[in-house]
């Protein structure tokens, strides 16, 4: 058919597979000039490579086809379809780099290292709060909390810090009580208070891990790392 572009001679032209074209044609997004009726060739025009591109383009973009439909059907939507798009693609990147940083933190993380041990009765500040998972911020910034708290009036800080899942408790979420072992006097400021933690055997989930020699007592904490699990106390 003259003025007629096989399948193949306008896939190489657009670069769309055959495949691809195939599938455009079933769902009638690009479909061909003509068909054979006897062979059911597909043959395409001339004037369809530059609508073929675009659209190799637009996916290329990772558009996707119920917006690219749009954008042929209605070309004078194209700002609000590409707006939509240009949020889609923030919202995954800002996604993926927050994979990528949990990546990073886990491949520098010790193995999850699950034993029993016995805990020796402690005096201890404490801050008792609620964990809601996958809000797990709550246990590191409690943390830092009684380590300002100890630090701002002096106290004494022994290692390791750890904290008590209470399995018993029936409300919203999980109680945990996070413990910072102090030495000699210390006293409480609104939510923290000063407990003696008695000694008990415990699982223990990881371990202490200072973050530098400067700072000895400071935990680069994670949920991995000195989770005691209150319900298999003996």
């Amino acid at each position: 058919m003259r003025g007629r572009l096989i399948i193949s001679r306008f896939s190489l032209l657009t670069g769309l597979s055959p495949k691809t074209l195939r599938y455009y044609d079933e769902i009638n997004l690009l479909c061909p000039a003509a068909v054979d009726d006897l062979t059911s060739y597909r043959y395409y025009s001339v004037s369809q490579i530059d609508l073929a591109v675009r659209i190799r383009r637009w996916r290329e973009l990772g558009l996707p086809l119920e917006d690219i439909r749009a954008l042929i059907d209605h070309p004078g939507h194209a700002k609000e379809v590409w707006g939509r798009h240009e949020q889609r693609l923030s919202a995954e990147i800002e996604q993926r780099q927050h994979s990528l940083l949990h990546l990073r933190t886990y491949l520098q993380e010790d193995p999850m290292n699950y034993r029993i041990e016995q805990l020796p009765a402690r005096q201890t500040l404490s801050i008792r709060t609620r964990l809601q998972p996958p809000n797990y911020e709550v246990i590191p910034e409690a943390l830092r909390e009684l380590m300002m708290h100890a630090r701002a009036r002096g106290y004494q800080i022994d290692a390791p810090s750890f904290f008590v899942h209470d399995n018993d408790d029936q409300g919203e979420g999980s109680l945990v009580e996070v413990y910072l072992p102090t030495g000699g006097h210390i006293e409480g400021d609104g939510r923290i208070e000063v407990r003696t933690f008695k000694g008990v055997r415990l699982l223990l989930v990881g371990s202490w891990v200072p973050t530098t020699k400067r700072e000895p007592h400071t935990q680069r904490w994670s949920r991995k790392r000195c989770a005691v699990n209150s319900g298999l106390r003996e």
